[in-house]
């Protein structure tokens, strides 16, 4: 007596449909070139922005090799409350969910978004813009705004010194390719000193964001040109100054760290502040820091306590050091050089009165806001820059 299974095509049969049951109807979605996350937080009157930055993202042109993912929490005040997650496409925008209101001054929401979309849309590269309000590494006055992605309905917003910034990269599961801060202020050494382990490439300002943002449109139409990570960085970081020179912004920068040479440029500002600290008082620093522009003036309070630090050790050298410190002087410039891999473009100038500012801005306070210094420096000693000893430096130019 024979069974049907004993014929062997019949047993032929079944194996290939036994094969088109595990492989062919695989539920997994397909690896795409790039997801492209962009953490809105705009509970804090940024809603008009925010609007008007997702219509300009619809209007790039960009294949369905880019995954392009938005999560944005509206103002409580807004038509549009709660916190909406969006799919964008050229010319269209589709909703993929909408989580309620939740708190996006919470290290935990950039980490559970990123979590969700890397894992949700997979991709050989990734990125992450995170778009908000920024202030470096400090709120101004420890209040809404000016501090980074500040939520004003929950009254908390992610911070540097307590951090909030470097658990919310640190916990996401990939290591990001770029990472965009579309943010005031956000390219500084106390910063990228926190996160530069987890993201390749670091694209951030050094000095104040106009309402526009990045222009997504040039960005996302132009993402897909260029095959090397490196070369998309920096070109997103040329096209920042392309638009706002044209569209006749002054004072404006934009950088971009590779951070696998950052651990080097650290390295030697430990030197320095070791070498140097017990001299900080001599009129060469003083002198210098004097020279150089200050950054982050913000909501109508300026507070002058941050300069570019490649212009303080450049202006340094003009002062006729001795050698000693001319070779570390040096040596720094050098390393911002390497690893500030795009710098302010002197093609498209921007409005400074120098060459010589366009990479990331670092702490120090000068004699007129002494306070201000023994005010943070609690705050200060909690950073991981403050392993370099700056703020010992710091402290001991002011006797």
């Amino acid at each position: 007596m024979y069974f049907l299974f004993d014929f062997p095509l019949t047993r032929y049969l079944v194996i290939l449909f036994i094969c088109f049951i595990l492989f062919g109807c695989s539920d997994e979605p397909e690896e795409k070139d790039w997801t492209i996350l962009v953490y809105m937080a705009a509970d804090n009157g940024l809603n008009d922005a925010a609007l008007e930055d997702m219509d300009e993202m619809q209007s790039a042109d960009f294949s369905d090799e880019i995954n392009l993912i938005v999560q944005v929490d509206y103002s409580e005040y807004n038509e549009i409350t709660g916190t909406y997650r969006y799919r964008i496409y050229p010319d269209e925008k589709k909703q993929i969910d909408f989580l309620g209101e939740i708190n996006s001054g919470d290290w935990h929401s950039i980490t559970d978004f990123a979590n969700w979309g890397f894992n949700k849309y997979p991709a050989r590269k990734k990125a992450l813009i995170i778009w908000s309000h920024g202030n470096g590494w400090y709120p101004l006055n420890r209040d809404l705004p000016p501090s980074f992605c500040p939520d004003e309905e929950s009254g908390s917003y992610i911070s540097i010194a307590g951090k909030d910034f470097q658990n919310a990269l640190k916990n996401i599961n990939n290591q990001l390719d770029i990472l965009i801060l579309d943010a005031c202020n956000m390219q500084t050494m106390e910063v990228i000193t926190e996160i530069y382990p987890y993201v390749d490439y670091i694209i951030a300002a050094e000095d104040a964001v106009p309402t526009y943002g990045f222009p997504y449109h040039t960005i996302f139409s132009n993402w897909e040109n260029y095959t090397q990570v490196q070369i998309l960085a920096e070109e997103i970081a040329f096209h920042f100054h392309y638009y706002y020179f044209f569209e006749g912004m002054s004072q404006i920068s934009c950088s971009v760290v590779k951070t696998s040479l950052f651990p080097d440029l650290l390295a030697d500002i430990s030197e320095f502040t070791n070498r140097w600290s017990a001299n900080a008082a001599d009129s060469i620093f003083h002198l210098s820091r004097q020279d150089c522009l200050e950054f982050n003036e913000a909501w109508g309070v300026y507070l002058p306590a941050d300069i570019d630090i490649k212009e303080f050790f450049l202006s340094l050298l003009e002062h006729d050091p001795p050698d000693s410190l001319a070779e570390f002087c040096n040596r720094i410039v050098a390393n911002i050089d390497d690893c500030f891999i795009f710098q302010k473009t002197d093609e498209y100038p921007t409005g400074y009165t120098t060459d010589n500012v366009g990479t990331g801005i670092i702490w120090f306070p000068d004699e007129d806001t002494h306070y201000y210094f023994e005010e943070r420096l609690d705050e200060y000693n909690q950073l991981d820059f403050s392993d370099t000893g700056w703020q010992n430096f710091l402290a001991n130019t002011f006797e």
